[in-house]
């Protein structure tokens, strides 16, 4: 659930997976590419792939691509032949937005001209819940080296056990923002890299509409694991019948998805019972049509759960005694 994807332009629509720095660069001659790669790679907690997506359509590429096994996405130039088409950062970030699940992420270098369009860069994105704005690096170079630093120390962690706000980035420097102008990054859904406490790390966790990163990976997280082990189960069972024998083995399977995201940290445990805040529900046979047991097809089944959420800020009262 942390792979990052690279999409770059090209003369046809490919997608290759690497493995190393070492073995893209001997591949790739894209600078950006290379740089974003760069900072993928150094950081501890990398997946162990990345693709490299190159279109000629990015919309067909991305209708190709999307079954591929990455979480995240960003766009860079292909050289100068091949440089960025006007709308295409808006066609992935509305992509992702469409099919709600994954992530945009795009870079913007830390300068103050990036502070002053702070509000044009968020209309730009019309609030998207899925796209991520790091500003970061003093030129092009480092804000590509800070995307890829940014996925591949933090995406690639359990899901539900880190909040993105506080993470150190390998190869990653303060900005030279003042505290007014990082709180108007943020106020535009940007966020940013600082120093606190003597601490280099990232200056918040959200994404341009404000919504937490690390809330809308656990929802990828549950959907995918659902997806997946309901897909086992129908694909390793001699038969799952339609009974409550059956019914209860789908129920099983969703309960031991919630389960394990409660363990994960991705929902919110009750303090009093020590239980996952959650709901499985099936239906039986007696609630379902006839024409879907008839289709054998089960629309029985569904769950809810309360997110854990995070600690960001913390205010303290203190008095004192005389």
């Amino acid at each position: 659930m942390g792979t990052l994807a690279i999409f770059m332009p090209g003369t046809a629509n490919s997608s290759k997976t690497y493995l190393s720095i070492d073995d893209l660069s001997a591949d790739i001659e894209s600078a950006d590419a290379l740089s974003v790669a760069r900072g993928y790679f150094a950081q501890a907690m990398h997946s162990k792939t990345l693709y490299v997506i190159t279109y000629a359509d990015l919309t067909t590429a991305l209708d190709t691509y999307f079954v591929d096994n990455w979480e995240f996405a960003t766009l860079v130039a292909n050289g100068t032949d091949h440089p960025i088409k006007d709308g295409d950062a808006m066609t992935l970030s509305n992509y992702v937005e469409g099919k709600a699940r994954r992530f945009y992420v795009t870079g913007l270098v830390a300068t103050d001209e990036t502070v002053t369009k702070a509000e044009t860069i968020k209309q730009q994105f019309f609030g998207n819940q899925r796209t991520i704005v790091f500003a970061s690096g003093a030129d092009a170079d480092g804000s590509n080296y800070g995307i890829g630093a940014l996925i591949g120390a933090l995406a690639n962690q359990t899901v539900g056990s880190i909040t993105w706000k506080f993470k150190n980035l390998v190869g990653v420097k303060a900005v030279n923002y003042n505290a007014a102008q990082v709180d108007k990054l943020h106020k535009n859904g940007i966020i940013t890299y600082v120093k606190k406490a003597g601490i280099e790390q990232t200056s918040e966790g959200f994404t341009v509409s404000g919504e937490f990163i690390d809330s809308l990976h656990g929802d990828d997280w549950i959907k995918a694991s659902m997806e997946s082990d309901l897909q086992k189960l129908l694909s390793t069972s001699s038969k799952i019948s339609f009974d409550g024998t059956g019914i209860s083995q789908l129920e099983a399977t969703a309960t031991a998805v919630m389960l394990q995201a409660t363990a994960n940290g991705v929902i919110l445990i009750n303090d009093k019972t020590g239980a996952g805040e959650y709901t499985v529900t099936a239906q039986s046979r007696d609630n379902t049509s006839a024409e879907d047991i008839a289709q054998r097809h089960y629309s029985g089944l569904s769950f809810s759960y309360r997110r854990s959420g995070a600690i960001h800020s913390v205010t303290v009262r203190g008095t004192v005694l005389l």
